[in-house]
């Protein structure tokens, strides 16, 4: 694998989610076309090493992710490490009843739910928006990030059964970070093609002077 592969593998499993082709090529510093053919390239040699990971074309890009059968694996993982049960519990609770308030989070889960929701709010699965007297609980991007499922037919299998409320709520989401993204690479363009213009305009002057 020459340096170039690795480097591409490398930001496929760093970004850990979908990521255009041009997004690559521009973190790697390739073309398109280069880009393009490595990232097949990995794509076959993961396919016939028979790995536990798997490159996928997703509607948004590339993503670096593991093969269905070890999907169980991986949830026991996360819920016995990050996530503790009663918080994944809890957070269960949040995701098929979203979008709920606090206290009807408390209602169907105890006053323990307090302690859980207080923990999911600084790992940031959740957030928290004073309504009333109680606190409208969301979901955030990581929820939405962290609990991705790798085939596209395991995500429609789980997408049929999840509301349409935190489908949209995700679609918001995806949107919204794509826009952050996008206007910070126009401020950095911006910024980038003000400097040339000023070193080329300081350029003239010393010529004009010289």
């Amino acid at each position: 694998m020459d340096v170039n592969e690795r480097k591409v593998e490398a930001v496929l499993f760093a970004v850990g989610k979908e990521i255009t082709t041009e997004r690559v090529a521009s973190l790697c510093s390739l073309t398109m076309e280069q880009t393009e053919e490595i990232i097949f390239q990995l794509q076959q040699r993961y396919e016939g090493l028979d790995h536990s990971l798997r490159i996928v074309k997703k509607e948004n890009g590339w993503k670096l992710t593991v093969r269905d059968e070890f999907v169980p694996l991986v949830s026991s993982i996360v819920s016995s490490t990050e996530l503790e049960r009663p918080l994944m519990e809890t957070l269960a609770v949040i995701a098929w009843k979203y979008p709920v308030v606090q206290s009807d989070v408390i209602k169907l889960r105890s006053a323990a739910a307090y302690d859980h929701m207080r923990a999911l709010e600084e790992q940031g699965f959740i957030a928290k928006e004073k309504s009333g007297r109680t606190f409208q609980v969301k979901l955030t991007k990581k929820f939405f990030e962290y609990f991705d499922l790798p085939s596209e037919e395991a995500k429609h299998a789980f997408l049929n059964r999840v509301p349409q409320d935190v489908l949209k709520e995700a679609e918001e989401v995806n949107k919204e970070a794509d826009e952050v993204e996008r206007l910070l690479e126009l401020n950095q363009n911006e910024g980038e093609a003000k400097d040339e213009i000023k070193k080329a305009m300081g350029e003239f002057h010393d010529q004009s002077t010289g």
